[in-house]
């Protein structure tokens, strides 16, 4: 008997990723070889914002007003309204040197940079951080060249068996509460695993990693960048790949494009009207427009979809945000008081002081106690008290309390933002406290400013923040959008379910909305319903026809339903000439080509998505289960410990190594590597399976029983461990039980010969 028996399944399996964009990849086994192909992923339209994948759930305020339906006649901005070009921040300078120098010192303005020795605060020493879910380390190394984040691992005898670092590039977050940091390969951008808490000055997971380690993996999505940084140069359809990111936030991410109002003033400096209308000023917009520009950014709930036609860096100050993006939030009362880290305008639209002067000449909002144009961290609790007694005089307040406990905290020095906005600790954001903006009355009892991140795996209800959601065609749209996005997001297949079944009966013949028809046949894919999933995604691409991502998921539709092989070819080259840097794609094809024997054409095609991204690990996989086939078995086996070298947990790749040192007689080798695939991933019944085999041609019946029962559990439909066992039972002379495994592996293949071979041997 081989080592490891022929064995063809399908499945889902998840590649952890980037905030908001998640990728799923189709795993196909073929012999004793796998290979995995990468799904699309879900952008331009279906963007998730879930904190990074923390899972932090936020529920909206009571009436949010943010849809711009302002009363105040509205000036027409012209740099909006007509296309005008971005300048960049230096030609701001000139003319508006004081604005210009004080934002310098605002949070904004630091939101993003790169890091080097001169800006450097962390500790560097004696660090270690350990994953509690898996045997991964981490720790920082100092190097000639920068500062590096290592993940290593240690064997039972403390050996290290696998070490693997990135260089630490760039520094996301202005450091008040902690600096996350990014690094780089290719213009590609990912996220790093651990995260300096400054408030704490210590190391810790960044947020989300201590839900899911996403390693060195989590590329930096479209939505993630459009809020730290002012506009940068993306390349299309790639995730987390940009060919210019500028340090920060700038001017024109609150004022619009520059290009028109530079012209004009450098032509005519003075304005002859009152208002200068070539460029956005938020002073002069109605009061939601106004909340708008800051709540771009400082507006977070569950789920976030660009609307129809829209793109990640394409809100523009003096239009509503309703316009561009649909917003829902998990409905569930228990969390209605509960804030993240940059929903603090939601928490202050839940005030009375907001709640009392919305409707007038003043209302409170964001600009009341934050100057956009200074640094406000560094000024003391003055600065802020001023605003309060602006409305609260400390003589009224001290006749209110004259004869309560509490007078003396109403009277100069009391620090009224202390008591009546306290600090809090979130769980999305570890080891840091943040101003919670609900301004109220505080005691003992109060734990409104805590909310549990961790999601709940019963089947969600969502429910819309904008009004325009809440009765709509339109909204319903959306929120059956949601439901596929985070149902995906949970692993729910029933949210998804649902979600692609209202979709059916909202869009019908209404091509309006491309990105949901597009959502409807990926949910369908997700879900397994391949044949389903064709009709809807086929209509998706006529709408978008030069959009690499519908391309390919149908490419995979046809592939995973066994209709259309030459077309889905023709689909996955297409997608490549629109974008070459498609490495996903290109991975996806070069399996497709590998499935129709064109061997040397898939080897070119995995090469050149390792070119495009070297750190892909499912690339150097693939490449070698390529290498394997054709009995390349030195190009296999570097292939594979290259994967394996980026990611120590892949256990498919370890499990190919193990059956390519099987194939070669390297039996020690082979032992060591089944054994390790199986520690790595305990539950993978391919791992456990693999190694039962490899007992049962040692000779070990019993321990090939134990793990052949195991992957058994683990997928009752596992054909070749069935028939393993039946023949792992006849070894032991237990005849019975070996005729009733072959029975159920005849039953699910009746073509199977080894178990065929146990029943004619036990009559």
């Amino acid at each position: 008997m081989s080592t490891t028996q022929p064995h063809t399944c399908s499945t889902l399996a998840t590649e952890p990723l980037p905030a908001e964009q998640p990728e799923l990849f189709a795993a196909a086994l073929r012999t004793a070889l796998r290979w995995i192909r990468p799904s699309p992923v879900l952008t331009c339209g279906a963007v998730i914002v879930l904190a990074g994948l923390v899972g932090c759930r936020k529920t909206p305020g009571n009436d949010p007003s943010t849809d711009g339906s302002a009363s105040a006649s509205q000036i027409v901005f012209r740099n909006i309204e007509s296309p005008s070009e971005f300048v960049g921040d230096d030609l701001c300078f000139d003319c508006h040197e004081s604005e210009y120098t004080g934002y310098q010192d605002h949070g904004m303005a630091r939101s993003y940079y790169r890091l080097t020795e001169a800006n450097r605060v962390e500790q560097v020493e004696d660090v270690t951080v350990a994953d509690p879910s898996s045997p991964l380390r981490y720790t920082i190394r100092e190097r000639p060249d920068g500062l590096y984040q290592e993940e290593y691992m240690v064997d039972g005898q403390g050996n290290t068996i696998h070490r693997l670092e990135r260089r630490m590039d760039y520094v996301v977050g202005s450091g008040t509460a902690a600096r996350t940091y990014l690094t780089e390969l290719n213009g590609r951008l990912y996220e790093l695993p651990l995260t300096w808490y400054t408030q704490e000055e210590r190391w810790d997971f960044s947020p989300g990693y201590e839900i899911a380690n996403f390693r060195f993996d989590r590329t930096v999505p479209d939505r993630c960048m459009a809020c730290h940084n002012s506009y940068p140069s993306s390349v299309p359809f790639v995730e987390g790949k940009y060919a210019d990111v500028p340090a920060g936030i700038g001017c024109e991410r609150c004022h619009g494009p520059g290009g028109l109002h530079v012209r004009e003033r450098l032509e005519i400096p003075d304005v002859e009207d009152e208002i200068d209308d070539s460029i956005v000023n938020p002073a002069h917009l109605p009061f939601e427009l106004r909340m708008d520009v800051c709540q771009q950014c400082h507006l977070h709930t569950t789920v976030s979809l660009l609307r129809e036609d829209r793109s990640p860096f394409g809100y523009r100050p003096s239009k509503p945000l309703s316009d561009h993006i649909a917003l829902f939030a998990e409905d569930d009362p228990s969390k209605a008081e509960g804030i993240d880290v940059i929903s603090h305008a939601d928490r202050m639209k839940q005030s009375e002081c907001y709640v009392a002067t919305v409707d007038s000449a003043e209302p409170l909002e964001c600009t009341t106690c934050h100057d956009p144009h200074q640094g406000f961290r560094t000024l003391g609790e003055d600065y802020f008290n001023a605003t309060c007694v602006g409305c609260h005089s400390e003589q009224s307040l001290a006749a209110r309390f004259e004869t309560t406990p509490f007078a003396a905290d109403h009277g100069p020095p009391s620090n009224c933002f202390g008591c009546h906005m306290p600090r809090v600790e979130v769980e999305d954001a570890p080891h840091s406290s943040f101003t919670d903006h609900l301004v109220r009355v505080v005691d003992d009892s109060d734990n409104s400013a805590m909310v549990d991140p961790v999601a709940s795996h019963d089947e969600v209800s969502l429910r819309p923040y904008f009004d325009r959601d809440r009765e709509s065609q339109e909204g319903r749209i959306y929120h059956a959008m949601a439901q596929i996005v985070y149902g995906r997001q949970l692993s729910q297949p029933e949210t998804i379910r649902s979600g692609v079944e209202a979709l059916k009966e909202l869009v019908d013949g209404d091509t309006t909305y491309s990105e949901a028809i597009f959502l409807q046949g990926l949910g369908r894919q997700l879900i397994g319903e391949h044949q389903g999933s064709i009709e809807p995604l086929e209509l998706a691409v006529r709408l978008g026809p030069d959009n690499p991502e519908r391309l390919n998921a149908l490419a995979q539709s046809y592939e995973l339903a066994g209709v259309n092989q030459p077309l889905a070819g023709r689909l996955y080259r297409r997608a490549l000439a629109i974008q070459p840097a498609a490495a996903r794609i290109r991975v996806n094809y070069g399996r497709f080509l590998q499935s129709m024997g064109m061997v040397d054409e898939a080897v070119a095609e995995y090469r050149r998505a390792i070119e495009e991204d070297p750190w892909l690990d499912v690339g150097h996989f693939n490449l070698g289960t390529t290498y394997a086939s054709a009995g390349r078995f030195d190009d296999a086996e570097a292939a594979f410990q290259k994967a394996i070298s980026l990611n120590p947990l892949y256990s498919e790749a370890i499990g190919n190594l193990a059956a390519l040192y099987a194939s070669q007689g390297r039996d020690g080798e082979a032992r060591g590597a089944f054994e390790r695939a199986v520690r790595v991933s305990p539950d993978d019944p391919t791992a456990l399976g693999n190694l039962g085999a490899f007992r049962l041609n040692e000779g070990d019946a019993e321990a090939a029983i134990e793990l052949l029962r195991r992957a058994v559990s683990a997928r009752p439909v596992y054909t070749d461990a069935i028939a393993n066992l039946s023949l792992a039972y006849f070894r032991i002379d237990d005849y019975e039980t070996a005729r009733e495994y072959a029975r159920r592996a005849i039953e699910l293949d009746s073509g199977n010969q080894l178990a065929r071979q146990v029943l004619v041997a036990t009559e």
